[in-house]
């Protein structure tokens, strides 16, 4: 009885040493540290930011295309007060094992917006009340040069909780509470506006360091006031 349970185990040690020598190893890509994650941010010495592997200020269009994938949609918007901003859609990107929606502001001056405006061939309005002009696609073109001015990330997954953006980009340096729903996390150091939703899905803004202006009304720790915590059903 004793030999067959050698046997026994004699077998399921070589089956063991066969699969480990034939299975494949991981794939690398899927194992290696990512540089594209929305919580690794960098600041250059300038006041500038790289995100995503982009160069916020100094990346154009077409880098972010080879990032991306082709965009959905490019659309300038005029707002009430006539500025002008233009905007570029990319669909679900994923990125490792995350997913967003992801925009793009983009610099451009003002004599080719003013071609952008006039030679538009839709004209819709935002949720917002904004303009919203569609661009042609001669213009939409022309745009691989543009450089990006600010990167919109929306992931796609609702309901993220406080505390994983606070173990990711620590403790806000103020925030805003908007409504029983919604409240804006500020990080100016790394010009990154966060928004928290009880009910729709986050959104991260990010900007250059050197031109964050922190909005009126915000609170902090400093003033005494709030505790920067999350909205409704968030904690």
């Amino acid at each position: 009885m004793a030999s067959k349970w050698i046997w026994i185990a004699v077998v399921l040690l070589l089956t063991g040493l066969v699969i480990f020598f034939i299975t494949p190893p991981a794939d690398h890509e899927q194992t290696m540290q990512r540089t594209d994650l929305p919580w690794l941010v960098t600041v250059e010495p300038d006041g500038s930011s790289r995100v995503f592997d982009l160069h916020i200020g100094t990346s154009t269009l077409k880098e972010a295309i080879a990032k991306f994938g082709n965009p959905e949609a490019v659309a300038l918007y005029i707002r009430e007060s006539g500025k002008r901003d233009l905007e570029t859609y990319f669909g679900t990107v994923s990125m490792g094992p995350l997913k967003a929606k992801i925009i793009l502001n983009l610099l451009v001056d003002e004599k080719r917006l003013d071609a952008f405006e006039a030679n538009a061939i839709k004209q819709e309005f935002s949720a917002e009340g904004h303009k919203k002009l569609l661009l042609d696609s001669e213009d939409k073109q022309s745009l691989g040069d543009a450089r990006i001015a600010g990167i919109t990330y929306i992931p796609t997954y609702k309901g993220l909780e406080a505390d994983f953006f606070r173990e990711r980009f620590g403790q806000p340096a103020a925030w805003k509470v908007e409504d029983e729903e919604n409240v804006q996390w500020f990080y100016p150091d790394i010009g990154l506006t966060l928004l928290l939703s009880a009910e729709g899905r986050e959104i991260l803004q990010y900007r250059m360091p050197r031109d964050f202006v922190m909005p009126e009304g915000v609170e902090s720790e400093s003033t005494g006031k709030g505790s920067g915590d999350s909205p409704a059903g968030q904690e």
